[in-house]
């Protein structure tokens, strides 16, 4: 199958059958590829918020010190493909075509179920393999305990990022039920765990959950807020971040935002961990991934003569709030025109309750997921109780043009709400 027959197949797939938690199928594909996750160093990664930029940073920290490091991450932002990177960069489509084929082909010979994300998993794994990747990280898609990336059977390293409410339909709607099924990543066969700074009911859930596992020789580390000094200034329109945690001082990291400081320590201590597991990481490598950082649509500000534009994938509650405390820092008493599409499964309420009545304007969007996607016009009617001067817009270039209606010149236009529409604005506000 040619790329385009291959890609449409599996759009099909996700069409048809959408997220399915458990490890029944992934399990069954990965036999019939002879586990290919046997023998290759893994990082994984659960959490609700954190889990994209901890990635990068360690992606590049590994690949700047000339170890070859494989990412599986979702969702994508820019290119469908950036969910399976080799050293930061993009599989060639000649290399997902001859390997999602043969993925395909077992899939209708066994007759399997696997969906889309478990197929996408395994196609990461199978790539991984073959380019020779010393070490892979993989990010979990949903959960932890029965995400399809919990299939493999041994990691050289565990990670939990920040943990808040997010997917109540699939995990549940308090913070315990969602906490274990993060933690779930966590098993018998977990060597060194590393835990991003949480809010304390989570650490104690967490504390809980590790103490069950009775494993005396589980190497476990909590990253300390308390050790980091973290320095942030938006002088002459310029943002600047400066960090030091343990052995490194001074790091400028160029993700905006103080809770990248969590991200950002979790990743020192991993690398610690990583390099007394004898991966030569350089302290120099360790500094230019951090300075030279870009994660798209995390806090990205674009600016043109006219319009003031920032894009975030915020979609649940604690990650709106970070949002907020940013524009709070660094937009102080500045107008917002949001640009906002929610999914069904997601605590939208919430986010609207708190933050609809502070935009001057609101223009609502439907996300590209349209079984999951609460449509433009319903999530204008909800927000109208919250904030009267609120727009549905048929298309992503509707609502851009709407909201530069709405926006003078000093005002900002908020985009935020899912990842799955910010390539989609990124392309028309960038060629425009």
């Amino acid at each position: 199958m040619k790329y385009d027959e291959c890609r449409e197949w599996l759009e099909e797939r996700r069409k048809k059958l959408g997220s399915v938690p458990g490890l029944d199928e992934v399990n069954k594909l990965l036999e019939a590829f002879g586990r290919p996750d046997k023998g290759l160093p893994i990082v994984h990664i659960a959490g609700t918020n954190g889990k994209g930029s901890i990635g990068y940073l360690l992606e590049h920290s590994l690949a700047n010190s000339k170890i070859k490091v494989g990412r599986f991450l979702s969702p994508a932002v820019v290119d469908e493909r950036e969910i399976i990177l080799v050293n930061g960069k993009i599989v060639p489509k000649t290399v997902w075509e001859r390997k999602l084929s043969e993925i395909i082909d077992v899939i209708e010979e066994k007759k399997l179920k696997a969906t889309a994300f478990e197929i996408e998993f395994v196609l990461s794994l199978l790539i991984f393999k073959e380019t020779d990747c010393k070490i892979v990280i993989l990010e979990c898609g949903m959960g932890g305990k029965l995400d399809a990336t919990n299939a493999i059977e041994n990691s050289l390293v565990d990670i939990i990022a920040s943990i808040s409410i997010d997917h109540i339909a699939f995990l549940g709607d308090n913070l315990k039920d969602i906490s274990l099924h993060k933690f779930g990543i966590i098993k018998d066969t977990s060597k060194n765990v590393i835990l991003a700074p949480q809010v304390k009911e989570v650490e104690e859930y967490f504390d809980e959950y590790v103490s069950e596992l009775c494993k005396l020789n589980l190497n476990i580390i909590k990253s300390d807020k308390k050790a980091a000094k973290f320095k942030t200034s938006s002088k002459s329109g310029n943002i600047s971040q400066i960090l030091s945690y343990k052995n490194y001082v001074n790091l400028n990291l160029n993700l905006t935002g103080n809770h990248q400081c969590d991200n950002a320590i979790c990743v020192l201590d991993a690398i610690e961990v990583l390099k007394s597991e004898g991966f030569k990481i350089s302290d120099n490598a360790v500094k230019k991934a951090f300075e030279n950082a870009f994660w798209p649509a995390r806090f990205e500000i674009i600016k043109n003569k006219d319009y003031t534009f920032i894009l975030d994938g915020a979609h649940n509650m604690d990650a709106v709030d970070r949002l907020f405390e940013n524009i709070n820092l660094y937009f102080t008493n500045r107008n917002l025109i949001y640009i906002i599409g929610m999914y069904k499964d997601k605590a939208f309420e919430n986010v609207i309750e708190k933050y609809a009545p502070k935009a001057k304007a609101i223009v609502t969007v439907t996300p590209k997921d349209k079984a999951r996607a609460l449509e433009a016009f319903e999530l204008g009617k909800i927000i109208k109780d919250f904030n009267p001067n609120v727009t549905a817009a048929d298309s992503y270039f509707e609502a851009l043009e709407i909201a530069k209606l709405f926006a003078e010149k000093k005002d900002v236009i908020l985009i935020f709400g899912s990842l799955s529409f910010m390539g989609d604005f990124r392309s028309i506000i960038n060629n425009k």
